[in-house]
């Protein structure tokens, strides 16, 4: 019969050095859990301090220790599970104290982000400051099963030193997740960009050309305003996997000004690319998993001849091997090789082939780090009488790292080669650096400073760009 230890007004005696062992090693206990009761304690919700100092300490708390005679069987320790970061309503995205709470609507939720502040630019030997505001929102689904995101993202820029033009760009996307089974996924795309380019229709080239007499040059940076949209199947079977995807293109070009008051319309530039695709693979392992995929599409321009009085039709066509990667969360991503080829329809234009390259990187190489890398490879119109296009190749890299929790460092690099045909090559290098500093959860003070170069053998083609902005950034 165990001997129980209750208070000193039952009647029973207890033995001194039974007591200070077991305030020995409840003392010790008491230690190593301390940080799992502060975390506990740190996120219990509705519970008064008294109660909880009344469960802890309750004198009326019977203690039973063992007979003197009783004979103790060593046993295995059974293991202590980890203890992960608390899961509470206060805190946002992957435990960040300073990350947007969102907005919930129904089963989605909403997260909104909003950057005021001033941009200061030196381009070509002059210096230009303007207002800048810049609007992100994003709208994702609740769903256990199929999701839905849509993604909206506006820009305005307006100069303050003497030119007042009004720079507007814009995206939005929508992405739906159909589940149809366990192993079969439907995938749509919606989109929709609104951009100002420089003026590149055969019209405007001809109108410009330096030899004239007088000279007449561009006064406008014209609109470039591009649908999208695309279907995807995915099928799993076993091991193996194939997709199939079909996607559309339009893209549409505004007019150009010139310093004479003449309007150039580039409607000429319009066109529909219509492209397909096939991959078929196999997860060799729970890391690798190699495919092969083709390419095929066609491309259809508003007008032909264009104004230069050429037929751009075209037909292009690509394959590719490669393979997917996943070693979890610090590493996953895609990267494959392969030949990409766009046969234009007039015999004056020369075909664009080359090797192509992609690649699709997240990487983290330490807590608080992301790491992501992009590499692709397509294939771009022109407007210039002798100029098929180009090959274009782009690299981004890009770092976040999270500082202190209030504080995140972002550093960007990327470079782009276009081997163009008929005209001479461009490389493009360009750097940011961005620092933002939370004052609470819903605002903070944003930097960024960035340079931009173009490299090319035609001079009228080099051009240097150096940019700082200040802000205030509001998120929710």
């Amino acid at each position: 019969m165990p001997t129980v230890l209750f208070e000193k007004d039952c009647g029973r005696t207890f033995v001194p050095e039974r007591f200070a062992l077991l305030l020995a090693t409840g003392g010790l206990g008491l230690c190593l859990c301390a940080p799992v009761f502060a975390q506990d304690l740190g996120g219990l919700r509705g519970v008064s301090g008294d109660d909880t100092a009344q469960d802890v300490a309750d004198p009326k708390a019977e203690i039973i220790l063992p007979d003197d005679d009783a004979v103790f069987t060593p046993t295995r320790a059974l293991p202590v599970p980890a203890v992960g970061p608390l899961q509470t309503g206060s805190v946002g995205e992957e435990g960040n104290p300073y990350a947007a709470l969102g907005t919930p609507l129904g089963s989605f939720v909403l997260r909104s982000t909003l950057d005021l502040g001033l941009n200061g630019k030196r381009e070509s030997g002059s210096n230009t400051l303007s207002g800048e505001g810049s609007l992100q929102l994003d709208l994702e689904s609740d769903w256990s099963r199929h999701a839905l995101d849509i993604s909206a993202f506006g820009r305005l820029q307006r100069g303050l030193s003497g030119d007042d033009t009004l720079e507007p760009e814009g995206t939005i996307n929508a992405t739906g997740r159909l589940d149809i089974g366990a192993s079969t996924t439907l995938t749509g795309r919606l989109g929709y960009s609104y951009a100002l380019d420089d003026p590149q229709s055969a019209a405007f080239i001809a109108a410009t050309d330096p030899g004239l007499i007088p000279v007449v040059t561009g006064v406008n940076d014209p609109p470039t305003q591009t649908f999208s949209g695309s279907l995807a199947l995915r099928q799993e079977v076993g091991r193996l996997y194939g997709e199939g995807e079909l996607s559309v293109e339009h893209s549409m070009y505004g007019d150009a000004e010139l310093s004479d008051a003449t309007v150039i319309p580039q409607s000429d530039l319009d066109n529909t690319m219509i492209d397909g695709r096939l991959r078929a693979g196999i997860e060799a392992s729970a890391v690798f998993s190699p495919f092969i995929e083709a390419t095929y599409g066609v491309r259809r321009m508003r007008e032909t001849p264009d104004s230069g009085g050429l037929d751009r039709n075209s037909v292009r066509y690509g394959l590719r091997l490669g393979t997917g990667i996943d070693l979890g969360e610090k590493l996953n991503g895609e990267i494959s090789a392969g030949y990409l080829r766009e046969d234009i329809a007039d015999s004056a234009l020369a075909d664009i082939a080359g090797v192509s390259v992609d690649a699709t990187f997240n990487w983290s190489p330490r807590r608080e780090t992301d790491v992501t890398l992009d590499l692709s490879t397509s294939t771009e119109t022109s407007g210039g009488t002798s100029e098929s296009g180009a090959l274009l190749y782009a690299a981004n890299l890009g770092v976040t790292h999270r500082v202190r929790a209030n504080l995140t460092a972002e550093a960007g690099f990327g470079a782009e080669y276009r081997d163009a045909d008929g005209s001479a090559d461009e490389v493009t290098l360009n750097a940011d650096a961005a620092l933002t500093f939370w004052f609470n959860r819903f605002a903070g003070l944003r930097t960024r400073v960035g340079h931009e170069e173009t490299l090319s053998s035609d001079p009228a083609q080099r051009g240097r760009t150096t940019s700082a902005y200040v802000g205030l950034r509001l998120q929710r």
